[in-house]
Parts: structure tokens; sequence; C-alpha cells
């Protein structure tokens, strides 16, 4: 790996157009931004090759555009408006500098979709490519979102059809043949859609009282927000929303779809606990009402009026 001639190459890949808010940008030794809320709202998430994603199941440029979007979903569950991106970069000597540039140019894309510039970072040598992530963004109605403030009569809400991030890694893993049958499971796997303008309109709803974005799966993920909030939360599995792929694959592979969508992760799409009186207005904003938080501590899970058991030890694997 020539590092010198690479940072030269991805620095051409990710500059974008001027954004007023950066005052100097990529290139120095570190990036000034101007945020006029006063606040700034930071994340950091790493994707690393073997854990996280596999070449022979992603494009490079597939992997730069989901280091964007599960760091910018972070952001969005906390309403905020991305601003800015530094990226640190991991990169096996054999690994071609075209494929280190098209990662980058991925992230740089999809960040650019969402108001936000890659300012800066890092690149070294290491045993396996990795790009590790800071997001940078800005409250932009006056308060952040988080996963604490859920209260007992609330609306559980999601923000989409759930499992079919899962569902296309699986099917990417053991129905390679299929994929043209199933393409929104492989898109929504390899390039998730962060919803930032969702989240921002949340954060401008006062019914909403918690959020939560969706990468670890339903039941993993609405856990944290009852620990946090010191409530349970009753959840009905039939009326959590699934794309048709997702359900014609699920049988396919002779999966229960309702399972796939409560411990499948991958999805990052929005979760929010919201009092009644808003519900409308979320329904308008596409999202769907799947249960209501409780007094009672605890998750209950639903279907058909009768509880419904998570298989022992289910839980998200990402890759």
């Amino acid at each position: 790996m020539d590092e010198f001639r690479l940072i030269g190459a991805i620095k051409r890949a990710v500059r974008g157009p001027i954004d007023p808010r950066v005052e100097i940008g990529i290139g120095d030794d570190a990036a000034v931004l101007s945020v006029k809320s006063g606040r700034l709202v930071a994340t950091t998430d790493a994707l690393v090759e073997g854990v996280h994603f596999r070449f022979d199941m992603s494009r490079p440029a597939d992997v730069g555009s989901k280091a964007a979007a599960v760091n910018l979903s972070d952001l969005a569950a906390m309403g905020a408006r991305p601003l800015a991106l530094l990226v640190a970069l991991e990169v096996p000597n054999a690994m071609a500098d075209r494929d280190v540039v098209s990662a980058m140019r991925g992230l740089a894309q999809v960040a650019a979709i969402f108001g936000a510039s890659v300012v800066g970072g890092n690149v070294s040598s290491g045993p396996v490519f990795t790009m590790t992530v800071t997001a940078l963004g800005e409250p932009c109605a006056g308060r952040v979102l988080t996963r604490a403030g859920a209260q007992p009569g609330d609306v559980v809400m999601v923000g989409g059809p759930l499992g079919s991030g899962a569902l296309g890694l699986d099917l990417l893993e053991h129905n390679r043949g299929k994929v043209r049958t199933y393409p929104e499971l492989v898109r929504r796997y390899r390039r998730p859609e962060p919803q930032v303008e969702l989240g921002m309109r949340l954060a401008a709803e006062p019914g909403v009282d918690a959020a939560i974005d969706l990468s670890d799966g339903l039941a993993s993920d609405l856990g944290h927000v009852l620990a946090a909030s010191c409530c349970g939360a009753r959840i009905d599995a039939d009326r959590i929303p699934m794309h048709v792929q997702a359900l014609r694959y699920a049988r396919l592979r002779g999966l229960d779809a309702r399972i796939v969508a409560l411990t499948g992760g991958d999805d990052y799409l929005l979760l929010v606990a919201a009092k009644p009186e808003v519900v409308t207005s979320l329904l308008s904003a596409g999202m769907t009402a799947i249960g209501c938080v409780t007094k009672r501590r605890g998750l209950v899970i639903e279907s058909g009026g009768s509880r419904l058991a998570l298989p022992a030890g289910s839980g998200w694997r990402h890759r």
C-alpha cells in the first residue's frame, strides 16, 4: 500500500461541494466546523471485514455506503441533522487502492445525500479492512431524542418493514442463486437507508418520548428503551410490518417471519414510544403502531392473542 498516493486518491474521491458549516475541511491536521445550535451530537461505529461484512457478499462501495448509513442512523435516532463524518481506515497491504477509494466514494455519496461532508480521518495498515466512522450532527428542533423517556400508555411505533436486512444476509449466505428473485432484500442488507428526515421530524413532535434505531433487532433494541425508561411493553407480532419479498423468502426457507422481524438486525429503521395523541401524525409519516408501553417491567410479545416466545439464544450477528 502506497499510503501517500492512496490518501490523495481518497481526498479527490470524497471532496464534495463547499459546505458553509465546514470552515476547515479535509486536508489539514483537524477540521473546524460551525455549529450554530451550540450543541454537537456525536457517534462512532466500525465495520470490520469478517465481522460486519464480507467482500464476497458486498462490493467495496456497498461497504462504504453502509458504514455511512449505520452512523447516520444513530444521528437519526437522536433527531439530529448530519453535519460531518470522520473516517479511520485500516487497509490490508493486499487490498487494491481502487477498492479502498470505491468504499470511500460510497461513503461520501451517502453522506452527501443527507447534507454531511467527509472532513477528515486516518489511513493505516491492518490485517483486515476496517472502516471506523465518527458522525457529527446538531439538534434541529431544540431537543434531542433519547432512549429514556418512554411512559406507560405510549404507543410503540416503527418506521418501516422489518426483517429485510436479516433475510438479505441469509439469502446471500445460503441462496445466492435467488438474488435476482429477491432484490429488495439484498439492497436493504447491502445499502440500508438511514431515516434521517424522519428522525428530525420526530424530534420536532413534542409527543415523541423516546427513540432508538433498530440495528440489533426489534426485541433487543426495544429492550434498551425499556431498560432506560424503567418500564415494559406489549407488542403484537402480527402488526409488525414486513416487505412482501421478506414474507415470501421466509416461507421458502421455512422461517417464522415474525421471529425474523423480532430478532433480525441490520434494518436501521427508527422505533419510537409516542403519546396516543400524536399517533395519527406519525402514521402519516409512514410509521406503524405495533404495541404499547406498560407500567409492568418486561417485554411481552403476542401473536393471535397468545404469547409468542423467542427461541433460546436468538440474537443478531452482523456480517
